[in-house]
């Protein structure tokens, strides 16, 4: 288990960074053409936050593959350190991580050079669907094909719009200082992101808890992936509440006195709780061996046939025979 944490643990931040980053760059694409919020002043109070995310996506994937290579040849990080490239070039893991460490130090270069607003935000948009979609192809979704896959990519997608709607908002009207006018307008787009983002997070997860439980009751109850999904779905319903009591308490009354600061304080708490916990459940349930349907020892390590070195042979294994 305690691997399990610390792949979760390491997970967390990328998983987060990339889903982050496209919610808050289709909410700035989504209120861009806004009256009392200029586009160029909502991407200037996002750019801190959208480099500190790029930064921990380009620092921590190298590691991810360090780890991952350790825990496929059985070796310490740092006798596993000359089998990276092997991994990279012979696996199917490696072949996602190519992919994904070019996108990551585009998006690094995406946050850093000079770019038009709207130009930034289209790159940063589809440079993280990149990643997610690399993401994706790492998980438990890729035991049961390309549907799964992309069911696990509309999950990804709709939990990072939910976030990155929140997180946008509450960012922008903290550091741009927009208008009353269009705080309310912009909560609006949010709660309609987040309606959409809910229906699709239901039916995803609802597909992938099947792949992962099936019909059993002992196996949600019992085993390690049905109890954290579980915990995951507790949290998720305490977040979806404070939603719903924007939606239909705050959203109709925002002209009213005091009723922005609550609304934008709920906002701040329910982005925390989906990116702190709900995010952080979702990365340890994607390293926790699903009850039934088990494939792989690890999420991320569909591979193909490798050569171990010093036996002379080729096969299919999550471990190496130095």
């Amino acid at each position: 288990m305690e691997a399990l944490y610390g792949r979760a643990l390491l997970e967390w931040p990328l998983v987060l960074a990339s889903a982050a980053t496209f919610g808050t760059a289709t909410f700035v694409l989504a209120v861009r053409d806004f009256d009392g919020g200029p586009v160029g002043s909502i991407v200037a109070a996002l750019l801190p936050a959208w480099r500190l995310m790029a930064i921990a996506i380009f620092l921590v994937s190298p590691i991810m593959v360090l780890k991952l290579t350790a825990e496929m040849s059985g070796l310490s990080w740092r006798e596993a350190l000359p089998l990276v490239p092997e991994v990279m070039t012979q696996t199917h893991s490696g072949e996602v991580w190519r992919w994904a460490l070019l996108v990551a130090a585009l998006l690094l270069v995406c946050v850093f050079v000079p770019l038009a607003s709207t130009a930034r935000a289209v790159a940063l948009a589809c440079f993280s669907a990149v990643l997610m979609f690399c993401e994706a192809q790492l998980g438990h979704a890729v035991d049961h094909g390309s549907m799964a896959v992309l069911i696990d990519l509309v999950h990804e997608t709709a939990a990072g719009s939910w976030i990155g709607a929140l997180l946008g908002l509450w960012v922008v009207t903290r550091l741009a200082q927009p208008s009353s006018d269009w705080i309310a307008r912009a909560a609006r787009v949010v709660s309609t992101i987040a309606v959409w983002s809910v229906a699709a997070l239901v039916l995803s997860g609802a597909y992938t808890a099947y792949q992962g439980l099936g019909l059993s009751f002992d196996r949600l109850l019992f085993s390690s992936y049905g109890r954290t999904l579980i915990i995951k779905v507790v949290v998720f319903c305490a977040v979806l509440s404070i939603g719903a009591y924007n939606r239909e308490r705050l959203m109709p009354d925002l002209a009213a006195s005091g009723t922005q600061r609550t609304l934008l304080r709920n906002v701040g708490i329910e982005a925390l709780a989906l990116g702190g916990v709900v995010v952080g459940l979702a990365a340890l349930l994607a390293n926790t061996p699903p009850a039934r349907g088990h494939m792989m020892s690890h999420p991320g390590m569909a591979m193909d046939t490798l050569g171990l070195p010093g036996t002379g042979n080729r096969r299919a294994s999550t471990e190496w025979e130095p």
